[in-house]
């Protein structure tokens, strides 16, 4: 498969063996437009076929959330894509929650509707020209989400030395960071003593709860006249005084660890309908705080 017409020379049924290839050559069309408008064609190809679509409406989200200012549109197509999979579950070896269309769901589609409530700075990301650097960093914690726990990049504790000078305060983050990362492998790695069926959510709620109190340790060092406060305040302060501004990295990452923490309490859990905190969030968390913590050495 040379060009983009070959896609359409294949009969439907065997492209479901093909889209590792589709995806890749579609990938190095110049434009995000371009790559959509393909995606469209495909799924003309298949509306009539009795095959799973989710692919195409999975692409079709992506390239949506990066292109459309109404981020509703692509949350629409990613949905499409989540119903596709349940429906042709039996086909696949993974199950509809532990596909791409539900874990991309689980990272953006309440974050993007608690943005759109907050009418602050953080509700300024949804817009132009800050939306674009905000959609790029929610797909990058997802790519990076993707890795083997045992091959994610980490911190070391010279890192948390530099970035907080303070013992005590370094201590308190390391403890959290690395105990995070070792349930995070307990859970993912085989032969380990643990339920996963029935510890994942409560062990996922507290490994975002432990990389919360990482983000806390990291800005509370940088506003050393706020004390004794939590994580929304303290990326109040921060905002307002500097270390984090709006349509930057760190804002976004910023605003999503201070979602998913909060969504560890039991009243919003119990309001929650779809799209849990699950252990893939859990990790989608660390990447988040690995990336704010490579953007802070860099500084």
């Amino acid at each position: 498969m040379n060009t983009i017409d070959d896609i359409f020379t294949l009969p439907p049924a065997n492209l479901d063996s093909q889209w590792g290839d589709v995806d890749a050559l579609i990938a190095r069309l110049p434009t995000i437009n371009q790559q959509a408008n393909v995606w469209e064609r495909i799924l003309q190809h298949l509306q009539s076929q009795p095959m799973s679509k989710g692919m195409p409406y999975f692409r079709l989200g992506v390239l949506r959330l990066l292109t459309e200012s109404d981020w509703s549109k692509g949350i629409h197509y990613l949905e499409l894509a989540y119903k596709e999979d349940q429906r042709y579950a039996d086909t696949t070896p993974q199950p509809a929650h532990r596909r791409g269309a539900y874990r991309l769901l689980c990272l953006v589609k309440g974050f993007l509707n608690y943005l759109n409530t907050k009418k602050n700075w953080e509700t300024e990301q949804l817009s132009d020209p800050h939306r674009t650097v905000l959609i790029k960093t929610l797909l990058t914690v997802y790519d990076k989400s993707l890795i083997h726990v045992l091959d994610m990049p980490s911190p070391t504790y010279r890192h948390f030395s530099q970035l907080i000078p303070q013992p005590e305060l370094s201590r308190f983050a390391t403890e959290n960071y690395f105990c995070a990362k070792e349930l995070l492998e307990l859970f993912f790695l085989e032969g380990q003593h643990i339920n996963k069926h029935a510890n994942e959510y409560p062990l996922a709620r507290a490994i975002v709860g432990l990389l919360g109190g990482v983000l806390e340790a990291l800005l509370a060092v940088r506003l050393p006249s706020t004390t004794s406060k939590t994580l929304g305040r303290l990326i109040e302060e921060a905002e307002k005084k500097g270390p984090i501004q709006v349509g930057t990295k760190l804002g976004s990452l910023a605003s999503l660890m201070l979602y998913l923490r909060n969504h560890v309490h039991p009243d919003r859990e119990m309001r929650q309908k779809d799209f849990f905190i699950d252990i893939n969030v859990a990790k989608g968390c660390r990447v988040a705080l690995d990336l704010v913590i490579s953007e802070m050495i860099a500084e």
